[in-house]
């Protein structure tokens, strides 16, 4: 078996699988953050509003579980995957071009939330079936380590490239034609939808083995929802989600509004993130292979409760303190990035993975989303105050910050009482 992971086309089929990552990873960088904060603002949506639009890619992990019966109909996935993937990317490259359609502020708000919607689904009934089948080139000793390079990768690529587009939204902002900066963005992910197409067309096609073709709900409920140990991995991750979704989906607009940084500011502080995550990614993917990716996940969650409790002091006064909250919440999703999915693959049967990762994501997803409209409420609640709060004067994103904190030492104690003590079972 170890010289089939040798071999020279699972080698070239991993090399592809990593770029492939990167380029999609760029996509989501530009549909994200302050990239999509602009374009929400621009056609009118309130902070609240677009936190919540923001974290839409939450409740979208619910498409995954289409993955799973569609799974059991596709016998080789190369030609569905390169569609589907393609098509996802398309649909957020339409993000941007929202502006540019002759419609009212309620059809402006329609049509970016249906196209994000759009490019999720494709994405979600795609993502588990492309992950499983870009780590069946991968050793199963070696999962932690591959997961980290890969994850280095496109990390140190979208430094240079989202400093680039940052640069380039600001100049066009400059000149009063931040229209012309949503077209450059657009046109932007098209062309790294090609390179994405090209990379996935030279993995090399296999079998979706054992895919779960016969599984009933039944049995996919069982061996989820009904397996003790993962039914804990569902648990903390949910957990997790709920805490970081509370408060993360707003950050963008409080970067761009209330902070007033621009977006070539906020891509600096990106990028001295992004550094820091690839240089712990890959000790932290050893980390996780020797000492189990619960273990990891741990270390992500201390370091996101860390992040929270410096996001509390964060206001106008003290701006500064956005540089070590991103730091320190990019290197915490490090932990929580590579161990999310590695997790599954350790407590569910080898047939029922693809179903495992399915329902934890949707599950979690589902906990993220409602995190993300309760804390629009908190956040317009406190606006509505004159940003006090409890008469603290806060802004929203603090009380936000601080309640996700709160929950996160939740998350650790189950984490490291619970699902740290279980036997991985590699494979």
């Amino acid at each position: 078996m170890a010289d089939i992971f040798n071999s020279k086309e699972y080698l070239s089929s991993r090399n592809a699988y990593t770029l492939q990552c990167m380029f999609e990873y760029f996509i989501a960088l530009l549909s994200a953050d302050a990239f999509l904060a602009k374009l929400l603002k621009d056609i009118g949506l309130s902070d609240a509003a677009t936190g919540v639009l923001s974290s839409l890619i939450t409740v979208s992990f619910l498409f995954q579980l289409l993955s799973v019966p569609l799974a059991g109909k596709l016998k080789r996935i190369k030609k569905y995957i390169i569609l589907v993937d393609t098509a996802s990317q398309l649909l957020f490259a339409a993000v941007f071009t929202v502006p540019f359609m002759p419609l009212s502020f309620k059809g402006k708000a329609a049509a970016a939330t249906a196209l994000i919607l759009l490019g999720y689904l494709a994405l979600y009934l795609n993502n588990t079936l492309c992950y499983k089948w870009g780590n069946s080139f991968v050793s199963p000793d070696n999962r932690g380590t591959y997961s980290a390079i890969k994850e280095m990768v496109s990390l140190i690529a979208g430094v240079v490239f989202t400093l680039g587009a940052g640069y380039v939204v600001d100049r066009f902002e400059l000149k009063g034609n931040l229209h012309g900066a949503f077209g450059f963005l657009s046109a932007s992910m098209v062309v790294v939808c090609g390179f994405n197409f090209i990379c996935l067309a030279k993995m090399k096609e296999l079998p979706l083995a054992e895919s779960g073709a016969s599984q009933s709900i039944k049995e996919i409920i069982r061996h989820t929802f009904g397996n003790k140990n993962f039914r804990n991995v569902i648990i903390l991750t949910s957990i997790s989600e709920f805490a970081r979704y509370l408060t993360i989906g707003f950050m963008g607009t409080y970067k761009t509004v209330d902070l007033g940084l621009s977006v070539s500011k906020i891509q600096i502080i990106n990028v001295a993130a992004c550094l820091a995550r690839f240089l712990i990614s890959k000790p932290l993917g050893k980390y996780s292979d020797r000492k189990g990716f619960a273990n990891g996940y741990y270390i992500g969650n201390l370091m996101t409760l860390a992040a929270f409790l410096i996001g509390v002091f964060v206001s106008l006064e003290r701006g500064w303190l956005i540089l070590p909250f991103t730091i320190i919440y990019q290197m915490a999703m490090s932990g929580i990035g590579q161990n999310n999915y590695n997790m599954a693959y350790c407590y569910v049967d080898d047939e029922y993975i693809l179903a495992g990762i399915a329902v934890n994501n949707s599950t979690k997803g589902v906990f993220g989303f409602a995190a993300s409209f309760i804390g629009s409420l908190i956040l317009d609640y406190v606006q509505s105050c004159g940003n006090t709060f409890m008469g603290i004067h806060a802004n929203g994103q603090q009380v936000l910050s601080a309640i996700t904190a709160f929950l996160m030492v939740f998350a650790l104690i189950f984490n490291k009482k619970v699902v740290s003590k279980q036997a991985e079972n590699r494979k």
